[in-house]
């Protein structure tokens, strides 16, 4: 594939020349405004496309390699596949860019299996662990999930045999309650707390083991509310994993995630995949230099919590219908 970068005055002046440069055949990747004013468009087409004149810059090799990608199940259709994927998803220009361009060269002819290895590139992933060895609290903003995906970690620990102590410091009304019907159902024991000394007074008393916390939903775009998250983490000395929802807008994911990031978060829990088209939150939180701990992709406690490995968010961006936890 080649990758150009195209502006003039106007979209269809700049189509015009797309069209002359890369062949009828090109990819729009992202298109918007220059930096010094008019129209920008980044484009791809294959190597040797066929202007409309005519002309072909393929050479000998380049339609061996060719001959033997096709044989491999045609990489720059692949290629054209993501690409459309991820303007669909509104995955910003920048990661986009940069992940196409992994994809070009790596492309094997399995459009997922490419992008999969792009992402492995360019994104860490570490999984929660049943005993983390130290206790996890999750933040993010109210409505996102944070209850639901650290019952489902609870889930998961218990069918690993490892039996964490799960604690509330949410008081809004009705979520304690709902914290301590997840842990009378999983067997656990279940503590509420109201701020960083009860929490603090809770976890002197207990003998070690591992510690889920839930924490009150907080703006993450308000400092006040950032103080408050990192005093009650340091409060139980625990790790702040993030909660994002998969369904939020790139912009708005990419910044929740900085800011949290900026509190001591390392890891993010991506909720809600299930109830999201358009997924471009999913690479605007790697983008902010959090790790993809785990993908939520479904609304059952006992399941749809998986290792958000690059093969799944692939597949996320990809195989929408064809997404199945544990796969």
């Amino acid at each position: 594939m080649r990758l150009r970068t195209f502006t003039g005055q106007t979209l269809a002046s700049v189509m015009a020349d797309v069209r002359r440069e890369l062949g009828p055949d090109a990819v729009i990747i992202t298109s918007g405004d220059a930096p010094n004013g008019g129209v920008e468009v980044r484009a791809a087409a294959e190597r040797g496309a066929v202007a409309p004149s005519g002309e072909t810059t393929t050479t000998a090799l380049e339609r061996r390699d060719r001959a033997r990608q096709k044989e491999r199940g045609d990489a720059a259709d692949g290629i054209n596949r993501i690409a459309r994927a991820l303007c669909w998803h509104e995955v910003s220009e920048t990661a986009a860019e940069a992940l196409i361009e992994s994809a070009v060269n790596l492309e094997d002819g399995e459009a997922t299996a490419t992008l999969a290895r792009a992402l492995d590139q360019r994104y860490g992933v570490h999984p929660v662990e049943a005993d983390p060895g130290r206790p996890i609290l999750l933040a993010g903003a109210p409505g996102v999930g944070k209850s639901s995906a650290m019952a489902k970690l609870a889930a998961r620990a218990v069918q690993q045999g490892v039996s964490p102590l799960l604690i509330s410091a949410d008081m809004r009304a009705g979520a304690p309650e709902q914290m301590a019907a997840y842990a009378n159902a999983l067997n656990l024991e279940f503590e509420s707390v109201e701020g960083p000394r009860e929490l603090q007074s809770v976890l002197s008393r207990r003998p070690a083991g591992p510690v889920l916390i839930d924490s009150p939903g907080i703006n993450p775009f308000e400092l006040d509310d950032l103080d408050d998250l990192t005093d009650l983490a340091h409060a139980a000395d625990a790790e702040i994993i993030a909660v994002c929802e998969a369904g939020a807008t790139a912009g708005d994911a990419e910044d929740a995630a900085a800011l949290l990031a900026s509190a001591g978060a390392g890891r993010a829990i991506i909720t809600k995949l299930d109830a999201a088209r358009r997924r471009g939150a999913l690479i605007a939180i790697g983008e902010a230099g959090i790790a993809f701990a785990h993908i939520s992709a479904s609304p059952f406690i006992g399941a749809g919590l998986a290792p958000a490995t690059a093969l799944r968010i692939a597949r996320a961006l990809l195989e929408d219908d064809s997404w199945e936890d544990g796969v």
